[in-house]
């Protein structure tokens, strides 16, 4: 799916209904205000606008190219805004156009609107690990859920993704899970997530058969079951039969263990969680997390 036509940022950013369309893409009360204050501002920036309609153009043209880049070209002229707030106001005016490629997939309406209240999820996020609005995770945005290959499936999301073959002999289709932030990962809920997910792509993207659900995570870690037996997070882990090599984890169980980024103070942190004190509990031992590649065969 492409367009040739220009965006209109501006008639997007002044439209009467903006935030109603702000409250459907799932941003929370304070976030929205930010996000409608700073939709007036820019009307005033021409600059900015211009930047930001650059940016809305390249990303309405590549919705519905499989597989998804990573997106990071979409942002050439906006690099320098680092909390994101024009980034996150070209994902805003952008959005109806993920929209219609959902509605050409016969996507559910339920399961469109909660896949592209994803911005504002993550927009919440920032604010947790930031102190303050902005969208750092732009760039995952545009290249995940912009691109019409991610979709929130209940508690998972669940992705079209090529990735190397478990032999590392070439490349295939795999449905990628991704765990948005949210209230543990309780099995019956994952259940219901990974048992929709074939039938949900196979029907919508049948020139693109996945064999596999594959996962790329720091909770695939092996030693999670040990560190918090009979957990939620141990029976996701065993779930997978995990491959390949270990790679560092530190900075994804910093970020998502304690909604943190950067080097972290192991005597000044406060560890309330079980997950929490699993991860200090290994730090403390002089070890690293892992991330993992792991594999549910069908």
């Amino acid at each position: 799916m492409s367009t040739t036509t220009p965006v209109d940022v501006r008639a997007a950013l002044a439209a009467p209904d903006l935030a109603q369309r702000v409250d459907a893409l799932g941003f929370a009360p304070e976030d929205a205000a930010d996000v409608l204050a700073a939709a007036a501002r820019v009307l005033d920036r021409p600059a900015d606008l211009a930047a930001i309609e650059a940016a809305a153009v390249r990303l309405a043209d590549r919705v519905g190219f499989l597989p998804p880049s990573d997106g990071s070209y979409v942002w050439q002229g906006l690099e320098p805004d680092a909390v994101g707030v024009l980034p996150l106001l070209a994902l805003l005016v952008t959005a109806p156009a993920v929209a219609v490629f959902h509605a050409s997939r016969d996507v559910p309406p339920d399961v469109s609107a909660a896949t592209l209240a994803d911005l504002g999820q993550q927009t919440r996020v920032h604010r947790l690990v930031h102190g303050g609005f902005g969208l750092g995770t732009h760039t995952w945005v545009s290249g995940a859920v912009w691109s019409g290959a991610l979709y929130r499936l209940g508690r998972l999301q669940l992705a079209l993704e090529r990735q190397p073959t478990v032999d590392g002999t070439g490349e295939e289709w795999v449905l990628s899970t991704h765990i948005p932030r949210g209230k543990g990962l309780a099995p019956a809920d994952v259940d219901a997530s990974l048992a929709a997910a074939p039938a949900f792509f196979a029907e919508r993207f049948p020139e693109h058969p996945a064999r596999d659900v594959h996962c790329h995570s720091w909770m695939l870690d092996p030693r999670l079951p040990e560190l918090l037996p009979g957990s939620n997070l141990a029976a996701f882990q065993q779930r997978w039969r995990t491959y390949g090599e270990a790679l560092p984890g530190d900075e994804d169980a910093t970020f998502f263990g304690f909604a943190r980024r950067g080097p972290l103070d192991l005597d000044e942190l406060e560890a309330g969680t079980s997950l929490q004190r699993a991860i200090v509990t290994l730090w403390r031992g002089g070890e690293s997390w892992h991330v993992w590649n792991g594999r549910l065969a069908r």
